[in-house]
């Protein structure tokens, strides 16, 4: 029968098992949350307490306990090709998994996730996604969106997973970009009403690449290593044109002895030469990147973008 530890103190670990009996067993190395199986010979069972005890005990822990591992602190989503959302509490300790595509019903038809540490969840989960061959070729990439109500603790949260899963595709020697942040409970939600889309990928669609949001479902099927490739285009294709406005603007200059009067080009001028002219006060509007006007949780997740 298996049980899992509410409370730990003084070396022993309080468990509720499967029947919703309260068990007391002595314990080095249990954590709460840890589900093991139970024999009966190791289980110290309370019965010294009164009845009325027992049952109080048993209600404090049930609600306190239970209820607390049960909760969803965090959201994570991993995308590959398989888009995956995982629940996980305060522990965390994965609680819930949803499959947003085919793909991923596959991947997690191998998979035992219910109760992991997060950490090792993303790493079975990418092993898995390499076992299935979705980085066979010319690699890929691993978008992981973390998202809680404290933005700090899911910034953490993101940089944890992100090591995780490098160190995971490092020692199989898997070749893909692994991009990692916090995004807002906006971006679940949204992702939620839309057929084979996750929070990340939804993220990124909406935010870096300034799709619109009633159009980016469009993108459901498209796996992150090609909305990623389109993103990486679509800042060439930006970079280029403000360089060939830079190239003209130089040679406004040069023609006409005078500097030109764009001065929102001399500050994009790829030298750095330009400086404001004359005596203008302030300075000029910078353009801003689709992820600062629409969210600016999402700035995280565009600077691990590799471009």
């Amino acid at each position: 029968m298996k049980a899992t530890v509410l409370e730990i103190n003084d070396g022993f670990a309080a468990l509720i098992q499967e029947d919703g009996t309260i068990v007391k067993i002595k314990s080095k190395s249990l954590k709460i949350g840890d589900v093991v199986k139970m024999k009966e010979t190791k289980i110290r069972k309370k019965g010294r307490f009164s009845a009325m005890v027992a049952a109080a005990m048993f209600v404090m822990m049930l609600v306190g306990g239970v209820y607390t591992y049960a909760t969803p602190s965090y959201y994570v989503s991993l995308d590959v090709n398989p888009g995956i959302l995982m629940e996980v509490n305060m522990f965390e300790r994965v609680i819930g998994m949803e499959a947003a595509n085919e793909d991923a019903k596959e991947v997690l038809a191998g998979l035992n996730l219910k109760n992991k540490d997060i950490e090792d969840a993303v790493s079975l989960a990418v092993e898995r996604v390499k076992e299935l061959g979705y980085f066979d070729g010319e690699g890929g990439n691993i978008l992981i969106a973390t998202t809680a109500k404290n933005e700090d603790k899911a910034e953490r949260l993101a940089g944890k997973l992100q090591n995780a899963v490098e160190e995971e595709i490092e020692e199989n020697g898997v070749k893909a970009e692994v991009t990692a942040g916090a995004i807002g409970y906006e971006m679940v939600q949204s992702a939620k009403a839309i057929e084979g889309m996750t929070p990340g990928k939804y993220n990124v669609i909406v935010n870096l690449l300034g799709i619109d949001p009633e159009k980016a479902d469009d993108y459901a099927g498209t796996s992150i290593k090609d909305i990623m490739k389109e993103y990486t285009a679509s800042k060439g294709e930006e970079g280029k044109a403000r360089a060939e406005e830079a190239a003209v603007n130089s040679q406004t200059e040069e023609e006409n002895g005078e500097p030109a009067e764009n001065e929102g080009l001399k500050e994009q001028n790829a030298q750095g030469k330009a400086e404001q002219a004359g005596s203008q006060e302030g300075n000029s509007p910078v353009d801003t990147p689709a992820s600062d006007k629409k969210a600016p949780s999402a700035n995280a997740m565009q600077n691990n973008v590799a471009e």
